[in-house]
């Protein structure tokens, strides 16, 4: 497995390349019928603190907002509204140590002649145009699977939801134009209008006035890990010179606001009333999902576990493994699609239920015998003194 996840082994060919576009080609086939689509994007960092000879090893940020070692991703699903399935688009691991990544930063003090470290080296990549960096590999990304679902499906409405990371005016203008789909992306606080104050100075999106007002009472809502209970939400919105906003302020059953900013929403879509502004946000809201699939990679497949050096193996085992998610989301509970599921469920002790869950824990069950079948078989135990070593451990258990 390790010589072809390097490329040594040369009667097989696996490129991650190969594995996205196969991924992607079934999701447009089940796809093809629908009349909404929902493509989420977004990235997720593959941590490891720890890993020091790992090849080609970059910088991301941990939990607590430290800069640790590891690599990052770009990765893409689709939802139907209101249907459960989850279909997988596509993943892309790059590392910002590579050398052809060229910062943003870096790119713009180009621009403006300015002198940094690196600089000759960096004019030479930028000149080229070899180069690529988080933004270029995320428009790439949007742009391949945007463009193969409207060609295997042009009467769908297909909407990209993005989170504020996301929010710049050339990813909107990627989707709204050069893709002619709809986008909704949480704006970040530091968005501005064009409008300007008295002073010159610029006015902030949040802080400026929306046409639209109204009010939804609800019982009981989920916004991540926060819960409210018997509370109100003022939804705002207003039509802007490139883009329409949705402004939300949630309160609890106290009257007091449960964050401490309002959610600011951008998006192409025309906004009518509160309904139209109200289903912009829980469409946003959806894009939970892909946190639920990053969890189960993580989780479930231990994408940040491996412990490959060789660069070009990571990415494949991680395409393989976004590849096999795919599989496994499509079963639901008492739901199995062959004979090897079912069994793989049993292995696991899914007793009956066939279920994602199950079918994972019998994946690291039979990989755990196949290990100690290889030891037992290199050091030519005779099955007499396998099954003596069998009921020793049954003692000692």
């Amino acid at each position: 497995m390790i010589r072809s996840l390097t490329g040594e082994n040369k009667s097989i060919k696996l490129e991650s390349e190969m594995i996205n576009e196969s991924l992607l080609e079934q999701a447009c086939e089940k796809l093809r019928g629908a009349k909404e689509i929902n493509i989420i994007h977004d990235p997720s960092d593959i941590r490891k603190p720890h890993s020091k000879k790992t090849v080609n090893l970059g910088k991301v940020r941990a939990l607590n907002g430290d800069i640790i070692n590891g690599y990052s991703t770009h990765n893409s699903i689709a939802i139907e509204p209101g249907k459960r399935e989850v279909h997988f688009l596509s993943h892309k691991l790059y590392s910002n140590n590579d050398e052809l990544f060229l910062k943003r930063g870096e790119i713009n003090k180009l621009k403006k002649e300015v002198l940094f470290e690196g600089h000759e080296e960096a004019r030479k990549l930028y000149d080229s145009g070899e180069y690529f960096n988080k933004k270029t590999l995320s428009v790439d990304e949007i742009k391949k699977v945007g463009r193969e679902l409207k060609n295997a499906n042009n009467t769908a409405l297909i909407t990209h939801i993005l989170d504020r990371e996301f929010d710049d005016n050339e990813y909107m203008n990627v989707i709204s134009e050069d893709l002619s789909q709809d986008y909704i992306i949480r704006a970040k606080k530091s968005r501005t209008i064009e409008e300007k104050r008295e002073d010159g100075k610029k006015i902030k999106l949040i802080e400026s006035d929306f046409a639209g007002r109204g009010e939804k009472i609800f019982q009981k809502l989920k916004i991540g890990d926060k819960v409210i209970q018997d509370g109100r939400m003022i939804i705002s919105w207003h039509e802007f010179d490139k883009y329409n906003a949705v402004k939300i302020k949630v309160y609890n059953r106290k009257g007091e606001s449960s964050f401490k900013d309002d959610m600011l929403i951008l998006t192409n879509k025309k906004i009518k009333d509160l309904a139209t502004a109200y289903q912009i946000y829980t469409t946003y809201l959806s894009r939970s999902k892909i946190e639920y699939v990053f969890k189960f990679l993580k989780e479930g497949l231990g994408w940040e576990k491996l412990q490959i050096q060789d660069f070009k193996a990571i990415q494949r085992l991680l395409s393989i493994c976004f590849y096999a998610a795919s599989y496994l989301y499509e079963i639901g509970e008492e739901k199995a699609y062959d004979d090897y599921a079912i069994l793989l469920a049993e292995i696991g002790g899914g007793k009956g239920k066939v279920t994602r869950h199950f079918i994972v824990r019998g994946i690291q069950q039979l990989l755990n015998h196949l290990r100690v079948s290889r030891i037992l078989n290199k050091k030519e135990l005779s099955q007499e003194e396998q099954i003596a070593l069998s009921n020793s451990c049954e003692i000692l258990i």
